[in-house]
């Protein structure tokens, strides 16, 4: 029975990929290919699962070191790369570029094609040929001729033309050729003698990731799709720190798989310099000299210390809880530090996201006003309809109180709960974790509530009698340019109750400090205050985003067993398998024995 799960899961997961996979590729080739592509649109149909397959099954037979469900992981992995590269190019690119991939690792993996897995890939893509001094002598010649003779066949063939067409990921415009000729050689040489130690390392997988984003690097045609080498690259293992090896391979799979505007955190001209303009390019290039470890590294089998046990609850809280409580093993339930930049870059996509389907949320004007109304309804039959009298009232204390109440409502939203966040993670780490765990679960609820409920704000219901400033007076809006990028009719829940609930939940239970913990109980108060007297939200709102903060700590106690309140427990130590002066010589004959043979040192 213990093998059953991983095999069901597996089963479940390929039918996922290639249901994805097949949807997808149908819907975009469908709208990007006219009645006169019927043969060539066809055929990508066809090649599109079959790649996915195909790359799937190779990974799977011959997974990375260490990864707990490859069987599971691998048609995943390819599916993804596909979907991302169709939404983010043109359809039949990403077809091609997943099928190179599949090729590439069908020679390189078994061995048994002889070259002409990789003179196909060749054809397609001629950079793919920096694979074959990797093969024996005849099999490289072999994929040469291959894959000179098909490029030749496919650029003479009227209405092809391949991947030549496209521009290097992050870069506009060729540069000079000899420039060009210099960086391919720079580039191309290292990659390609890691890769040789690394698969003699017993790390086929990376090894093939490390020359792929070679290829990508020097080949003037590379697509979205060649940014599937990162997936192989991002197995790679780096660090010192247990906590420092997941940063690699979440950089790897954002780039990969996510667009580069949810890296933009908007600051000029950091923005523009490092993230708009070559983020695929600098990140296929760090794969191909990062100092990836060796399996007879002694920090190779670096683990994190286990969080502890769940506190035993007394009261009500001793019955909370499924039987097999928490669901989550202890490996996955630390309390140390986190690696830094993983968190910055996890904090700035998890917001990307948020932003993108808060704004992608149907704005459904009639819905929204209708949906408003019977809550305002709803209110005055709960007799909480206290919007009229405190909105009236900032209406006539004056501008520098709706100025004042306006910038509070702009600025505050984001700048306290990132404060929060910078105080926990120097101050109190051990509690850190557990909150932001908590944070990140409420944003993600509330956007359900976002997508599957829509609904306007006092300012924008007519008859209400509530009004973002007097009435004809000339004015912008609350937040002036930026209620032009957001999606105004998405305000239920409050997440400025709810970030502002969660940032005095946090301060009130960790802090010592008498004045810490009254302004941690006065922030949501007078933001309440705020969003309601600005006619920015309804009272019941603010209930909303109360509701789903309880949620989000429900989460991570089902999760974790641990609450926000919880006093965090010691400092952990050392994280297991670290090695020390004293068993270093032990740890190093070990990994020896336990690893296959290396080839020469780097």
């Amino acid at each position: 029975m213990a093998g059953a799960a991983p095999r069901g899961l597996a089963v479940v997961c390929w039918i996922a990929a290639l249901t994805a996979c097949g949807a997808v590729t149908w819907t975009t080739l469908a709208d990007a290919s006219g009645p006169h592509h019927a043969p060539r649109t066809a055929a990508l149909l066809l090649a599109a699962p079959a790649a996915v397959a195909l790359a799937g099954g190779l990974v799977a037979r011959r997974p990375p070191p260490g990864l707990p469900a490859p069987a599971a992981v691998a048609p995943l992995g390819a599916a993804a790369v596909l979907v991302s590269a169709e939404l983010r190019g043109r359809p039949a690119d990403a077809v091609i570029g997943v099928a190179v991939i599949a090729l590439v690792l069908l020679e390189v993996l078994p061995r048994r094609t002889a070259g002409l897995a990789l003179g196909a890939a060749a054809a397609l893509q001629p950079a793919a040929l920096l694979f074959a001094p990797l093969l024996r002598t005849r099999a490289a010649l072999t994929a040469l001729a291959v894959g000179a003779a098909g490029f030749l066949a496919l650029r003479l063939r009227h209405g092809f033309t391949g991947l030549t067409d496209r521009t290097v990921p992050g870069l506009h415009g060729p540069p000079p050729a000899a420039v060009w000729l210099v960086v391919a050689a720079a580039v191309a040489l290292p990659a390609l003698r890691r890769a040789r130690t690394l698969t003699a390392d017993g790390q086929p997988l990376l090894g093939a990731g490390v020359l792929g984003c070679a290829t990508a690097v020097v080949a003037p045609g590379g697509g979205p799709a060649d940014l599937g080498w990162l997936l192989l690259a991002a197995t790679g293992r780096l660090g010192r720190r247990p906590e420092d090896r997941a940063l690699w391979p979440v950089i790897a799979v954002t780039v990969a798989l996510l667009p580069a505007t949810l890296l933009d955190p908007g600051i000029e001209p950091v923005s523009s310099l490092l993230l708009r303009h070559a983020p695929a390019l600098v990140a296929l290039a760090a794969a191909t000299v990062l100092p990836f470890r060796h399996r007879a590294d002694p920090h190779w089998r670096l683990h994190r210390i286990p969080g502890p046990p769940p506190p035993r609850r007394t009261g009500p809280l001793r019955h909370l809880g499924p039987p097999r409580f928490p669901l989550l093993p202890a490996r996955l339930r630390p309390l140390s530090r986190p690696n830094p930049v993983l968190e910055l870059l996890l904090i700035q996509v998890g917001y990307g996201v948020y932003s993108f389907i808060r704004n992608a949320a149907p704005n459904r004007v009639a819905v929204a006003t209708d949906h408003a109304r019977r809550l305002y309804r709803l209110e005055q039959a709960l007799r909480l309809d206290i919007e009229p009298a405190l909105n009236g009232w900032a209406l006539r204390a004056g501008d520098w109180l709706r100025d004042l109440a306006q910038e509070y409502y702009r600025v505050l939203h984001i700048t306290v709960p990132l404060a929060v966040l910078v105080w926990l993670y120097a101050r109190h780490p051990a509690r850190y974790r557990t909150a932001r765990t908590v944070l990140f679960a409420a944003t993600g609820l509330a956007l359900l509530g976002f997508w599957g409920y829509p609904l306007a704000p006092p300012r924008l219901v007519p008859g209400t009698g509530l009004h973002e400033e007097p009435v004809g007076t000339p004015g912008e809006a609350p937040l002036g340019a930026l209620t032009a990028l957001t999606n105004q009719y998405a305000a239920m829940p409050s997440l400025h109750i709810g970030w502002a609930g969660w940032c005095a939940l946090v301060v009130f239970t960790t802090a010592r400090s008498p004045w810490l913990r009254g302004a941690a109980v006065l922030y949501p108060v007078a933001t309440f205050l705020v969003v309601v007297a600005t006619a920015n939200h309804w009272v019941l709102d603010a209930v909303g985003g109360a509701a789903v903060l309880l949620a989000g700590c429900l989460v991570e106690f089902l999760l974790t067993g641990r609450l926000v309140g919880d006093r965090g427990p010691a400092p952990p130590g050392p994280p297991t398998g670290a090695p020390s002066p004293a068993d270093r010589p032990a740890l190093d004959t070990l990994a020896h024995r336990e690893a296959p043979p290396r080839g020469p040192p780097e």
